[in-house]
């Protein structure tokens, strides 16, 4: 990947951070959970989708070991979308675009890879906006 690329894509994922901690920031304080403000913090955020989907915030040490910290997410989005309401699609799709980020890092490189993860970071920021509605409080999760 070159500068560009890596220029656009780390642009890119710092509005994305800004903009779906807002996102999760306010769906916090529509679902009624306190510390809204958790979403903007790294790994911390992550307790409040473990609130947002009914689980117990302490399980974010499971981010010790990273695949366990990754299934644990998974998890909690999963929740999110079935308590809020949201297209089951998105869930999906979200997960697709980690899936495809991870496995294309082994065997791209250079612009095929930069456009990739450029366009399925844009595609998983969309999938959290989506998800993350707070239009839609979480009442299961208080």
């Amino acid at each position: 990947m070159g500068a560009t690329e890596g220029t656009i894509l780390s642009l890119i994922s710092i509005v994305g951070w800004i903009v779906i901690g807002i996102r999760v920031m306010r769906t916090c304080e529509a679902s009624g959970i306190p510390n809204g403000w958790l979403a903007f913090i790294p790994i911390a955020n992550f307790t409040r989708w473990a609130r947002l989907s009914g689980r117990n915030p302490w399980l974010v040490l499971l981010w010790i070991f990273p695949l366990a910290g990754y299934v644990f997410s998974l998890i909690c989005l999963g929740g999110i979308t079935r308590f809020n309401g949201t297209q089951r699609p998105w869930f999906w799709i979200y997960l697709a675009t980690v899936i495809i980020s991870i496995a294309t890092t082994g065997f791209l490189s250079g612009l095929t890879y930069g456009i990739v993860a450029v366009v399925m970071t844009l595609i998983g920021l969309y999938a959290s906006w989506v998800i993350f509605d707070p239009s839609k409080p979480i009442a299961e999760a208080k």
